[in-house]
């Protein structure tokens, strides 16, 4: 029987999944056609090492732009056409919040991927796949992701104050908003992860983005709905 913090925790992601289902389905099944279309058209697998050849030679810059489009423009976009007419259509600052939010994950996300592959190696074996799985989730997210999600969405709760937000950012903060957004972060990821880890590297990159892309739908949803609260005076 689920106990009432794990329901309170879990409900803002299943009021997401309800609203965006069918976008979240969508990013889904376009994952799956990319994995699939990779293995079978040559003209994919040009595209993925085109790709991949724009990420090496764009650098960080390239990964923080692609992550914006992953994260902040294409399942917005998405959400635009699925959004009940009562809920507050967000505005330009908001985008740019989420945008500056994305660009920053995704820069942190490739430095921690190149560290794993530093400390683990590169094999696709069940024992390294575990090990990066349990550092990615239990150390760099839970620890690392998470809390700078929290406090970008408290800075702008407070209407970018640092000061202000300084005062809010207390191990109570994290400890209320972190669960609802961690839970289903596992959920989601721990077999997303098995797949991408598990595949070749030009492939990884094309999975991420729209792997990235139906997590973000729920995760932004979560986060705007856990800081709606007002800001203390």
């Amino acid at each position: 029987m689920q106990s009432p913090a794990f329901r309170a925790a879990a409900t803002p992601a299943i009021q997401a999944l309800r609203l965006y289902w069918p976008a979240f389905v969508a990013l889904q099944l376009a994952a799956i056609a990319t994995v699939v279309g990779y293995y079978s058209s040559e003209t994919l697998r040009s595209v993925a090492h085109e790709i991949l050849s724009w990420k090496q030679a764009g650098g960080m810059a390239f990964v923080a732009a692609a992550n914006v489009l992953s994260g902040a423009v294409i399942p917005e976009l998405l959400k635009a056409g699925l959004r009940p007419p009562e809920r507050v259509k967000p505005g330009l600052a908001d985008w740019i919040h989420l945008s500056a939010l994305m660009a920053i994950l995704g820069v942190m996300v490739d430095i921690f991927y190149h560290l794993q592959s530093s400390w683990f190696g590169s094999g696709r074996g069940i024992g390294t796949l575990a090990v990066k799985i349990v550092v990615d989730q239990f150390i760099y997210t839970l620890f690392f992701a998470m809390p700078v999600i929290v406090a970008w969405f408290a800075w702008k709760e407070n209407d970018y104050s640092p000061a202000r937000t300084a005062r809010k950012l207390r191990p109570a903060l994290f400890a209320g908003r972190i669960p609802p957004l961690f839970i289903p972060n596992c959920i989601f990821w721990i077999p997303s992860l098995i797949a991408v880890y598990s595949l070749p590297t030009q492939l990884q990159f094309l999975l991420f983005i729209f792997l990235n892309g139906a997590w973000c739908l729920v995760m932004v949803f979560i986060a705007r709905e856990t800081s709606a609260k007002p800001a203390e005076p």
